[in-house]
């Protein structure tokens, strides 16, 4: 007998296995930071561009805040509504946003 495994079962497994950060806004409006590891590719290229961005040591700190910007746009489940969110935020706040997203989005322990 085979094993049988539909789309929606195996996009739950994802999902559960790589849990997306919460992010609850001034208003009470959720919104949920998700793992690379779920996003489709050319979300996850956009990602991995922004953070060659801010990592780079010739990037000046705007150039390095927008790339923030462009990372937490990237994961957010409604990016339009966040982006004018993000723009309220100083710089530190984004960093420490994108720090928690980061460590609690890793691949799962294999």
């Amino acid at each position: 007998m085979a094993n049988k495994v539909t789309f929606d079962d195996l996009m739950s497994e994802v999902e559960d296995s790589y849990k997306a950060v919460e992010f609850e806004g001034p208003d009470g409006t959720l919104y949920n930071l998700r793992s690379v590891a779920v996003l489709p590719r050319h979300e996850r290229k956009a990602v991995t561009d922004a953070v060659k961005v801010v990592n780079s040591k010739k990037s000046d700190v705007d150039a390095q805040e927008d790339a923030i910007d462009d990372v937490l746009a990237a994961v957010v489940d409604n990016a339009e509504a966040f982006r004018s969110l993000l723009d309220s935020l100083p710089l530190g706040a984004k960093a420490k946003l994108i720090q928690v997203w980061s460590e609690a989005t890793q691949s799962p322990e294999a």
